[in-house]
């Protein structure tokens, strides 16, 4: 008797209906490669010659090919290549590499950096609150002059309770 091959998926989404070695994706993208491919040879052949016809049926085919049956971590191409637009292009940055010494020194002048901005901003609350309490004195004395001797006594009499 024939051993039997019983192929259990861990994920139910692994599965795949194949049709003669291709599922429905790649069978679709084959068909367009081929759709695509031979008229634009025939037609462009004549027209600017063999060898840049070859280079740009290549070009057609490679691309469409790589979208229809290329996965690289169960992503299709249309999902990594937004991936590697933003990794390439959007967010890539050069990186830098320094010693800890001069990692160190980085820091330090941004904390003195910061240090000085934020010493800069308490001088001006300082000075701001320091006029806002003399206007407030101002008004005051302003305020007590106004006032009686009769009035200015038992005002005292109050504050020193």
């Amino acid at each position: 008797m024939e051993n039997i091959e019983i192929i259990v998926f861990d994920e139910i989404n692994d599965y795949k209906e194949k049709i003669y070695f291709f599922n429905f994706r790649q069978w679709g993208f084959a068909i367009l490669i081929v759709a695509l491919v031979v008229p634009t040879y025939l037609i462009l052949k004549d027209k600017i010659g063999n060898e840049i016809t070859s280079y740009i049926v290549i070009t057609i085919a490679g691309i469409l090919g790589f979208i229809g049956f290329v996965k690289i971590h169960e992503l299709q191409a249309e999902k990594i290549i937004p991936y590697w637009l933003r990794h390439y292009f959007l967010f890539s940055k050069p990186v830098c590499y320094i010693t800890d010494e001069e990692f160190l020194l980085q820091n330090q002048k941004k904390k003195q950096i910061k240090n000085k901005i934020i010493g800069r901003k308490a001088k001006k609350t300082k000075n701001r609150k320091t006029k806002e309490n003399k206007i407030k004195e101002d008004e005051l004395s302003q305020r007590l002059s106004k006032l009686s001797k009769e009035e200015q006594d038992i005002l005292l009499k109050l504050l020193k309770r």
